[in-house]
């Protein structure tokens, strides 16, 4: 009779413990939102040079996230960041450094049927936290689409 018990009050304590948590849910198609802690607005990166990436009104928004270059063709490589600053071939492997006033991405390059693509990358600069690199990625960006 106890382990009866005890299943009742266990499924009781289920059951109501689901209907608080469905509470908290909103229906598919709710016109009003749920405010969550990601909807806050996040406080903007500067760069190494004092600008705010992003939000500077004269700098065109891109795009500062590493890992877009994953998979890219050597040719589309060249056609957004231009020139490298360094070339280096090890075997089949080559690796295209592109320097910034604070930060270098490296792009390592791999054979990809008739081309090479990118399968590394690696964005560093001395003592910058993520955010940091990545505003120099930004900013190293727009000066190569500006200059080319």
């Amino acid at each position: 009779m106890t382990r009866i018990s005890l299943a009742c009050a266990l499924a009781a304590l289920l059951t109501v413990t689901g209907c608080q948590a469905l509470d908290n849910l909103t229906s598919v198609g709710s016109p009003e939102p749920v405010e969550t802690a990601a909807a806050t607005p996040e406080p903007a990166r500067k760069s190494v040079g004092g600008t705010v990436a992003g939000s500077d009104a004269a700098a065109p928004p891109v795009n500062d996230d590493p890992m877009q270059f994953m998979g890219l063709q050597g040719v589309s490589v060249a056609a957004q960041l231009g020139k490298p600053d360094l070339v280096r071939r090890d075997g089949g492997v080559e690796v295209r450094q592109f320097r910034g006033k604070a930060c270098i991405l490296d792009l390592f390059l791999y054979p990809a049927g008739s081309d090479l693509a990118v399968k590394h990358v690696e964005l560093r600069g001395p003592s910058l936290d993520a955010d940091a690199r990545r505003a120099c990625l930004a900013e190293m960006i727009r000066e190569r689409t500006l200059a080319g």
